[in-house]
């Protein structure tokens, strides 16, 4: 709650969203162009956890060979975040014009010791999807010199994240609010509409809750008694390479699914770039402490990228946890979950890519439950504080390697 303030605050909505990342803000914005009372509340700073590690790669799918990494509904996703970034948005989706785009494409390197019939698969694939392959010359000067591997550009855009989180805060600010991290929600039946929230001093009734907290959806989950319902859990430990002197957006592809590292470059300010990296680089370590990643880190990408400079290279790690619907026998939803029990919506998009078809799915279960605005006047927001946005990983690093 507000400082000083200890009076007892009701508010009546028609939907509250509970978790403030990008798919609960996109939302929000969808919302209420829709004619709903939306008031968003989030626990912390909006985007922490998991939108804010997200490299912010607008997946299309082509990165993927195929077997459980492939994600349905990716391959119409940058067309869609790209209008929405060129202020020309779709179907009620939020104007991001405020928040230009890191880059406007992937690279993706086969070395050339990758197996021919692996390659003459992939090759099939480039031919159906939305891949050039590069001029030998522009290879980025990390790589091997021209003689060997293979060089594609891909259609995957690449979004600052702290600027689309600044965005849609911008867009919606007035009905986006923080609640402490240590205030435990209550809520009544879940089954019955409306429903109510109460958090200390704070009651909101409302037609329906929409939890899109990431990790944080299980405990809300606990708190509303839908243990039907569950979450898991695939946790990263990414690399954060500080003091480059280039940027560099790229898929190192190997004879694993997934790429062997997927790096992208982000400003600091300085004329410099963070590198972050992820990939199965990522994924394995998970299992590795920090010491541990940076020194296998600094072999696989002196590997990769033989003429990188890597020596006035800082070094650090950063850990999150992918949070999506369990059932999967712990690997990746073939797309976005959005599950309806009466007056209460758990959802998770999967990827930071789908947050656009999160909201569509959402859409959908309103008008199915004949979920309509009210018109209802959203009062007493004055008293809750309004939300920061979180820190990046690389300015949350306390200790470089």
């Amino acid at each position: 709650m507000a400082e000083n303030s200890h009076a007892d605050v009701r508010i009546e909505v028609d939907v509250v969203i509970l978790g403030g990342g990008i798919a609960g803000l996109w939302l929000l914005d969808r919302l209420r162009k829709l004619g709903f009372a939306v008031l968003l509340l989030n626990k912390g700073d909006l985007g922490q956890g998991q939108s804010i590690a997200a490299q912010g790669i607008i997946h299309s799918g082509t990165k993927y060979f195929g077997g459980e990494s492939s994600v349905a509904d990716l391959e119409f996703m940058p067309a869609r975040w790209r209008a929405s970034l060129s202020g020309r948005a779709q179907m009620n989706d939020p104007d991001l014009s405020a928040a230009a785009p890191l880059s406007e494409a992937m690279q993706m390197w086969l070395p050339p010791q990758l197996g021919g019939a692996l390659l003459a698969g992939f090759s099939q694939k480039i031919m159906r999807s939305q891949m050039l392959e590069c001029d030998p010359n522009d290879r980025p000067g990390v790589l091997p010199d021209v003689r060997g591997g293979k060089l594609f550009l891909t259609d995957e855009l690449v979004v600052d994240v702290p600027k689309i989180l600044s965005a849609l805060q911008n867009l919606n600010d007035d009905y986006i609010r923080a609640l402490p991290d240590g205030m435990n929600m209550a809520f009544t039946d879940t089954a019955k509409a409306p429903v109510t929230i109460t958090a200390g001093a704070l009651s909101v009734r409302a037609q329906r809750i929409i939890c899109t907290a990431g990790a944080g959806n299980e405990a809300l989950l606990a708190q509303a008694g839908l243990r039907t319902i569950s979450g898991q859990r695939r946790p990263l430990h990414q690399v954060i390479i500080g003091g480059m002197k280039q940027s560099l957006f790229l898929h190192c592809i190997g004879k694993n699914p997934k790429p062997l590292a997927t790096i992208t470059s982000h400003p600091d300010g300085r004329g410099e770039y963070f590198w972050y990296v992820g990939g199965l680089i990522a994924e394995q370590g998970a299992a590795q402490d920090a010491d541990k990643l940076v020194a296998t880190a600094k072999a696989k990408l002196q590997q990769l990228l033989p003429r990188a400079d890597f020596a006035r290279a800082r070094w650090a790690t950063h850990r999150v946890d992918r949070a999506e619907p369990a059932g999967h026998g712990g690997l990746r939803p073939g797309s976005v979950t959005a599950h309806g029990h009466g007056a209460f919506i758990v959802a998770w998009p999967t990827k930071l890519a789908l947050a656009p078809i999160l909201s569509d799915h959402i859409v959908a279960l309103l008008e199915k439950d004949s979920v309509r605005p009210t018109g209802t006047k959203i009062t007493g927001l004055v008293a809750l504080p309004r939300a920061a946005i979180a820190k990046t990983p690389w300015e949350a690093v306390e200790t470089w390697n």
